[in-house]
C-alpha cells in the first residue's frame, strides 16, 4: 500500500512539468494574419537531405521568434527550426534536414508558432496557418 502511494506520488511529480508544457503549447491562439509558410512538393532523396521552405511574418510590435515544425503523415515531428527577429529577416527561405531512412514519404505539414515579447509584461504567441506539401519516393 505504501509502495503504491509512493509510486503514485513520484509519477505525479514527474508528470506535472509535462502537463504544464502541454498546457502551454495548446494555450497559443491561432493568428493566421501574423504570417505564412510555403513549400513545394519534391522527392524524398536517399540519405539525409535539406528541403527548402519559406516563411514571411508580420508580428505585432516587439521581439519575435518563429518556431517551425515539420510533421509527417503519421503525425510525428521529423524536423524543426527557429528564426529570431534581429537575427533573421521577417521574410526568408530556410531548410529542414530530413533522413530518408527514418521518414516515410507522403504528405507533410509545416506548422509555425510565432511568439512576441514587448516589454516585461506583454507576451503573446499564436499559430500561423500551416502549409502542406508532398515528398514522394522516386
Amino acid at each position: 500500500m505504501l509502495r503504491q502511494t509512493m509510486l503514485g506520488s513520484i509519477a505525479a511529480v514527474l508528470l506535472a512539468p509535462a502537463c504544464l508544457v502541454a498546457g502551454a503549447a495548446s494555450a497559443a491562439e491561432t493568428h493566421h494574419e501574423w504570417g505564412r509558410l510555403g513549400a513545394r512538393d519534391g522527392v524524398l532523396r536517399t540519405g539525409c537531405a535539406s528541403y527548402a521552405y519559406r516563411y514571411a511574418v508580420r508580428p505585432p510590435e516587439g521581439d519575435w521568434s518563429l518556431e517551425t515544425f515539420l510533421v509527417d503523415r503519421r503525425g510525428r515531428k521529423v524536423a524543426s527550426g527557429v528564426h529570431l527577429g534581429g537575427m533573421n529577416a521577417p521574410r526568408a527561405r530556410s531548410t529542414f534536414t530530413v533522413c530518408r531512412a527514418t521518414t516515410v514519404p507522403g504528405r507533410f505539414v509545416i506548422r509555425g508558432l510565432l511568439s512576441v515579447q514587448n516589454g516585461p509584461d506583454e507576451y503573446v504567441e499564436g499559430w500561423i496557418k500551416p502549409v502542406a506539401f508532398k515528398l514522394r519516393r522516386r
